[in-house]
């Protein structure tokens, strides 16, 4: 005979299971999305300013001679910090649509081709827009340009921080293709409207509009077709090798 008690249903090996059987809620996922809130954190305790500073600059015509002197620089850690975590941020979502997309293996090492992709397109137009400052011989809005485009990646990574989280956790719901293509979205109108902000800036001091279709072809469009490019290319590799 029994004892009498009955016995409590384990759930622990089901959840392990549907955890494990999740392509997008893994451990380092959930480690740089706390990399990055705790990065926030600490950028609103030692620099406050930061906040209407990125949305007065994202929002307004044009960045104002007080920001471009005193309040943008590249050698502020809090500045420098929010872009590492956008880049970190643009790199999860990108290694995410990769998953859903294309059947890829969510890993730590697409990310981190994800996350040096991003880094290496920022890299490349800050050295390319303070070259052309010092081959010209002048600044003609380059310098407000170029703080202009890094604001606009940080918003970037703020705006795709929430969505990363809610593609990742819970994974029991069904909608996560209409998350990414609603994030998608979002991203597309926050480029097209950096790249009207370019024409603006060029136009407000002159240049050209040969020069300023140049420079969007060169540095705003070209990046935005080889992140494209590489996403797809690492759909098509990490499917084949799975």
């Amino acid at each position: 005979m029994g004892s009498g008690r009955a016995s409590r249903p384990n759930f622990a090996p089901i959840m392990d299971e549907s955890r494990a059987l999740d392509p997008l809620a893994v451990d380092w996922t959930l480690a740089i999305l706390l990399v990055s809130i705790a990065l926030l954190g600490w950028i609103n305790l030692v620099s406050p300013r930061k906040w209407p500073l990125i949305l007065r600059s994202v929002f307004s015509y044009r960045l104002g001679r007080q920001s471009l002197r005193d309040e943008l620089d590249l050698q502020d850690r809090s500045l420098i910090s929010l872009l590492i975590m956008a880049c970190g941020v643009s790199a999860l979502f990108a290694t995410q649509v990769a998953v859903l997309s294309g059947g890829a293996e969510n890993s730590f090492l697409l990310w981190l081709r994800m996350f040096g992709t991003v880094v290496g397109v920022v890299v490349v137009q800050v050295m390319v827009l303070r070259s052309m400052a010092v081959l010209f011989q002048g600044d003609g809005g380059i310098t407000e340009y170029l703080y202009t485009a890094l604001v606009f990646h940080i918003a970037a990574g703020l705006v795709l921080l929430p969505f990363t989280a809610l593609l990742a956790y819970p994974h029991e719901v069904g909608w996560r293709g209409w998350l990414a293509l609603a994030a998608g979205v979002l991203l597309a109108l926050i480029t097209l409207f950096r790249w009207l902000r370019a024409a603006l800036v060029g136009w407000g001091e002159g240049v050209p509009l040969r020069y300023i279709l140049i420079y969007l072809c060169a540095l705003e469009f070209l990046p935005v077709a080889i992140l494209l490019e590489h996403l797809r290319t690492t759909n098509q590799d990490l499917s084949v090798n799975l």
